[in-house]
């Protein structure tokens, strides 16, 4: 191995994921390394026998595009602490949302010389700007940009999680500059032996299906690019069907919308719970028939939710509710284990959920798909053991 034998992980909200690669990255180091997070059920966890030190920072406050910038900026600086320790036998491995933060490490690269590796979760901008949220034209957007290229082309190794968002992104710079030379695709992975089928009679949160004997789960982020205005819609069109229930489980701007909608329709099988503690996880997941993915109309081929394969791995029928080439159907569609469906058509979604739970026989084969490719394809040792041999042969 070359002079480098730590890295720092820069994640503000560090969940199972990405906090599980930097287990199994950090036990491939001949000294300790350090994962810098805001995530609260991180922090909460034990790793008295790992190789990696959990290093507590100010969380993701999601209340306010004030707040989200704030505590962007706030992290940032920690990180930035942080990375004024490092030297040379230092890897930083950084997730790049924050426009703050890659600024930070452009900075530290150039004055320590300090290398680093790059793993891009969404596409940003670009996201904000298919939702109207930032503008194509304004300074914010183009620095963005800038910021980002310059952080993408003095990189060691690009990342992404998707194939067609690592077409999506190569376009972006010119990966010719960066060391590994392509942006390399880490597949969403799941631990297969902590996520896995429970009979529903065994589940500790059974309570929460209200007996039905089919319930529809959406868990995750409830943002501006996901349609959850199809998923709200959708229960209502199925309000009188008493064998369905709606689960949503989440957090983001939308969820507050559909806890009122929930409410003024008072809908007898839609529940809108907040964020459950990581460790229900297995038994939350579990709970599903039927697991919905959601990429609004203009999120396609940015974005690909992580979440799509905890479903796998849980046994559950995937429905994508996403359009045009993207990450989300290709998982599908490769997979065997569900459906898609079109932004923008609660009605369609409507049906394809009843004839779901009229076809035991279809459902039952989605589900096994998924469970079958989860182990085999989305494994938490066989993603992280091969991104592992890649980042340490880019690095030395």
């Amino acid at each position: 191995m070359s002079n480098v034998s730590k890295i720092l992980f820069l994640n503000q909200m560090a969940g199972p994921l990405f906090r599980e690669l930097a287990e199994d990255i950090s036990l491939k180091m001949p000294g300790n390394s350090i994962l810098l997070t805001g995530h609260k059920d991180t922090l909460m966890m034990d790793f008295s026998s790992s190789k990696l030190k959990i290093c507590e920072a100010p969380t993701y406050n999601r209340r306010s595009k004030l707040s989200r910038v704030f505590s962007w900026m706030s992290y940032s600086l920690t990180a930035f602490w942080q990375m004024l320790k490092c030297d040379k036998s230092t890897i930083i491995f950084l997730v790049s949302n924050s426009p703050f933060l890659n600024f930070f490490v452009l900075f530290i690269r150039a004055v320590k010389k300090i290398r680093y590796v790059v793993l891009v979760y969404d596409i940003h901008p670009d996201t904000l700007i298919n939702f109207g949220v930032l503008k194509e034209n304004s300074f914010i957007v183009k620095m963005w940009s800038f910021i980002n290229r310059m952080l993408w082309e003095r990189s060691v190794a690009v990342y992404t999680i998707g194939a067609v968002m690592a077409q999506n992104l190569s376009k972006k710079f010119n990966v010719k500059k960066s060391k590994l030379g392509r942006v390399g695709i880490v597949s969403p992975w799941v631990d297969t032996s902590k996520i896995k089928p429970i009979d529903i009679l065994q589940n500790p949160l059974i309570e929460l299906t209200k007996g039905s004997k089919l319930t529809v789960l959406y868990s995750g982020n409830m943002g501006v690019s996901h349609d959850m205005d199809s998923i709200l819609q959708a229960a209502k069109i199925l309000k009188d069907e008493k064998n369905i229930m709606f689960l949503l489980i989440g957090a983001g701007a939308k969820w507050q919308d559909a806890l009122e909608f929930q409410v003024k329709n008072n809908l007898t099988n839609l529940q809108v719970l907040p964020f459950q503690p990581e460790s229900k996880l297995p038994y939350t997941m579990t709970l599903a028939d039927i697991a919905l993915v959601s990429l609004d109309d203009g999120a396609e081929g940015l974005m690909l939710p992580s979440k799509i394969v905890y479903y796998m791995a849980a046994g559950a029928a995937i429905i994508g509710i996403c359009k045009g080439e993207n990450d989300v159907s290709e998982i599908i569609q490769n997979s065997s284990c569900g459906i898609t469906v079109e932004p923008k058509n609660p009605e369609r979604l409507a049906t394809t959920i009843k004839n779901l739970a009229i076809d035991a026989k279809k459902l039952n084969e989605f589900k096994e798909s998924a469970r079958k490719s989860a182990v085999a394809n989305f494994s938490r040792n066989i993603c992280t053991e091969k991104l592992n041999q890649e980042i340490l042969s880019v690095i030395n």
